[in-house]
């Protein structure tokens, strides 16, 4: 058949990966990541900072030492930047202090979600989906690894969640009753079994249905 994506070929229906994805995240049980059961938008924020191109497993005693001793943004508008790169600094990236500060005074300002310091519209959309809003998905990079994994379809090179047919089949395919635990399980299967290299493909609820998984069972070489 022919993608209705980008009209090249694929074997791969166009969403039967959601049904198996959300059965393995329901019968693996909640990660009970602190952030994941916060609605403020404040806390939500950090948590994203922190996140970005930095393992979970790292973030959560950072997370909770940072949210201890500035519990809102108004604490966090008052901190000095160095006080909060010294909590972060296990993480790396160091300028995230800067951006923490800065995205903290802003949102005290009343500056628009999509306006602040440091926030993209991946993390806007992951803030207000995990506020319990309904929006538009919008894929990073690691949703797009599976994707392209999942159907063999080409990315960008340069980058690959900007693919245009990897947002609209993350949103084509969203549950419209369960858009968070979707987000959610897709995020999990990509740091837990689909990782960058070394994929755990003998673990994955989609090996069936992946062109790579069964490629690479036949031999060939990882990709991407």
């Amino acid at each position: 058949m022919r993608s209705s994506l980008t009209g090249e070929k694929t074997d791969m229906g166009i969403c039967s990966f959601v049904k198996p994805l959300l059965l393995w995240w329901q019968r693996t049980g909640p990660r009970n990541y602190p952030w994941r059961s916060e609605k403020d938008t404040y806390r939500l924020l950090v948590a994203e900072v922190l996140l970005q191109r930095t393992r979970r497993d790292l973030v959560i005693e950072v997370y909770k030492a940072l949210i201890e001793k500035y519990p809102t943004a108004k604490a966090l508008a008052s901190a000095s930047e160095e006080e909060v790169k010294r909590i972060i600094a296990s993480l790396g990236l160091a300028k995230r202090a800067r951006y923490l500060v800065r995205m903290a005074r802003e949102l005290c300002e009343g500056v628009e979600l999509e306006e602040l310091t440091g926030v993209g519209k991946y993390t806007a959309s992951m803030v207000r989906l995990l506020r319990g809003e309904d929006v538009e998905l919008v894929p990073d990079a690691s949703i797009a690894r599976v994707f392209s994994r999942l159907t063999g379809l080409p990315l960008n090179n340069q980058k690959p969640a900007n693919t245009p047919w990897v947002a609209k089949l993350l949103n084509e395919c969203a549950p419209k009753d369960k858009k968070r635990e979707f987000m959610l399980a897709l995020i999990d299967l990509a740091w837990e079994i689909c990782k960058p290299s070394n994929p755990l493909c003998h673990l994955c609820p989609l090996s069936e249905i992946c062109r790579t998984s069964n490629a690479r069972a036949k031999g060939a070489p990882l990709q991407p």
